[in-house]
């Protein structure tokens, strides 16, 4: 009750604080269950309730062209996210040139564009499901894909039917975070990454008043390890498309990231191939089922990780099985909104692979094939 109490009083103050000022918050709560493996908490064979986030986020605009914003948030995820307290996003937004033709400029620490999602993804009703598709927005790499300092060029071009807009972010990724070290050095050892200038950058065409969507996502990002000097490098190319009608929403998307280990620091180079396909049905008011098909292979080119698990000594070997090195998931879901405020999911993932899986959460061992059963509530104000 108390719980409730204080969403209702936050709601109530959240338009009480003037023209120029906005404030906004929300918070999820999900139940995990797996028939094997563990998902953000020890779910195996039973059900975890680790799976939450609580956040609230502040905009002032001073002036029309001038725009301060930040967002904070607490996340538990399993032995990945603990629920400390962190800045996800925070900035000041210049507006240089305004009207049909718009142009601007954000300092601070900057969400990166990157696919149709990650820049609204911190809020679950922007979500397509009550998890992101995992092959292109994988949770293990969550804060180092969502923001980053720096600073962004952004600019948009609006015409009678076609809208193209553009982002452009020079930053320096943000990787303090032990689960880094389990993806690309393959276990926790002594040292940490430190961020190197890197870039995003983005191309959105909108036509037919959004009907049909199509992007084009570049980046090169960078770090550096600092026990022995050794550099990792990613660069990306994803290829996203959307289509829209009344009762139907179809989405795509298509990555390929190259990765450089320079010197070798126990991945080899590889090429990461991902995509998922999904359909959204809206069937009735405030009622849509969706289903989707979800595939991420870490090396393109060692499809079944055959390659990756026999270079690997013994140790390693029971955390990273060969089908650690993929996922293919088939997921079917329901959404109802019951409210504009409220939103419930109910979700079934059908998964080959453990690609998405943290070792951190499963330090015996994993299984190859598993089921991942998901119900989620979701607030916001």
């Amino acid at each position: 009750m108390l719980l409730f109490g204080s969403m209702t009083t936050a709601a109530a103050l959240a338009w009480d604080i003037g023209e120029t000022v906005q404030a906004h918050g929300f918070l999820s709560q999900s139940a995990a269950h797996t028939t094997h493996n563990n998902y953000a908490g020890e779910s195996a064979d039973d059900v975890a309730f680790d799976l939450r986030e609580i956040g609230g986020n502040i905009s002032w605009q001073p002036d029309p062209d001038w725009l301060i914003s930040a967002q904070a948030l607490m996340r538990w995820a399993g032995e990945t996210d603990d629920g400390d307290l962190r800045l996800d996003y925070g900035f000041v937004d210049r507006t240089l040139l305004s009207g049909p033709n718009r142009l601007g400029i954000q300092l601070g620490k900057i969400k990166n564009p990157y696919g149709f999602h990650n820049t609204t993804r911190d809020v679950a009703h922007t979500r397509p499901g009550v998890i992101m598709p995992q092959s292109i927005y994988l949770d293990r790499m969550r804060d180092f894909f969502l923001a980053a300092p720096g600073v962004s060029l952004y600019g948009e071009h609006a015409g009678q039917s076609v809208t193209f807009s553009w982002q452009a972010n020079l930053v320096e990724p943000e990787v303090d975070d032990r689960e880094l070290e389990f993806v690309f050095r393959l276990r926790d050892i002594p040292g940490h990454y430190q961020g190197k200038r890197s870039w995003y950058a983005q191309g959105l065409l909108e036509m037919d008043n959004g009907r049909w969507r199509l992007g084009l996502t570049l980046n090169d990002l960078g770090m550096e390890f600092s026990a022995d000097d050794s550099s990792t490098n990613l660069r990306t190319r994803l290829l996203s498309l959307e289509h829209n009608r009344e009762r139907w929403s179809f989405a795509a998307e298509y990555m390929l990231i190259d990765v450089a280990n320079r010197p070798k620091s126990g991945n080899p180079d590889n090429t990461v191939e991902a995509y998922y396909l999904q359909a959204t049905w809206r069937f009735m008011p405030r009622w849509q089922a969706y289903v989707r098909r979800d595939v991420i292979y870490f090396d393109k080119d060692d499809r079944d990780g055959a390659q990756f698990h026999a270079s690997l000594p013994p140790p390693l070997r029971v955390l990273h099985p060969t089908y650690s090195r993929y996922a293919k998931d088939n997921t079917l879901g329901v959404r109802i909104d019951p409210s504009p405020s409220w939103s419930l999911f109910l979700e079934y993932h059908d998964v080959d692979g453990t690609a998405w899986l943290s070792p951190q959460d499963n330090p015996t061992g994993t299984t190859r094939d598993w089921d991942l059963f998901l119900i989620q509530a979701a607030y916001r104000f």
